[in-house]
């Protein structure tokens, strides 16, 4: 009898063993979610389709972890409990350990990397506002030879055209 029995075919407690590492298996994508969410407070996202990319990002990344878990545990066969109980390890994981594990990775990553933004956003303020006066100067002197309509040359010259005239008339400037 036990030769008809199909290799797929599996006991109730190899079943619950399979169902508890799913389970354990949330806890992983549970800190993948969390890494999201760190990434989102490092960087604020003021576009919709970045932060839809991010989570269809978060979930083939679970679709992976569940499919790599179904060929490594269960020869290959994946069962809709996997996804059930890593559903389920996930919610557990975010109700016990997700705030904590956020907080403690808020602290040590995103801190440091904010302090360091913040110090650089303010030196270069003051450094805009010591040089203030410079800064104008130099894009007003740059604005005024990329437009050179506004600076007139050859006051004396009566023979130059001005820029409207298509007929190739000799006029006079209009400064004269």
């Amino acid at each position: 009898m036990n030769g008809n029995i199909p290799d797929t075919f599996w006991t109730i407690q190899e079943e619950l063993s399979l169902f508890g590492g799913a389970c354990l298996l949330g806890i992983p994508a549970g800190i993948l979610f969390d890494l999201n969410r760190l990434f989102r407070r490092m960087i604020p996202h003021h576009h919709r389709l970045t932060v839809a990319i991010e989570d269809i990002l978060w979930m083939l990344s679970v679709a992976i972890l569940l499919l790599c878990y179904a060929s490594g545990f269960a020869k290959g066969v994946f069962r809709v409990y996997y996804a059930v109980g890593c559903l389920l390890g996930f919610i557990l994981y975010e109700c016990t350990l997700g705030q904590p594990t956020v907080t403690l990775l808020y602290k040590v990553l995103v801190a440091p990397f904010t302090g360091f933004v913040r110090i650089c956003t303010k030196g270069w303020l003051r450094f805009v506002q010591n040089n203030k006066k410079y800064l104008h100067k130099k894009v007003f002197t740059q604005n005024c030879l990329q437009h050179q309509d506004k600076k007139v040359y050859n006051k004396g010259d009566k023979r130059i055209k001005k820029r409207g005239d298509s007929d190739g008339k000799k006029t006079k400037t209009s400064g004269q």
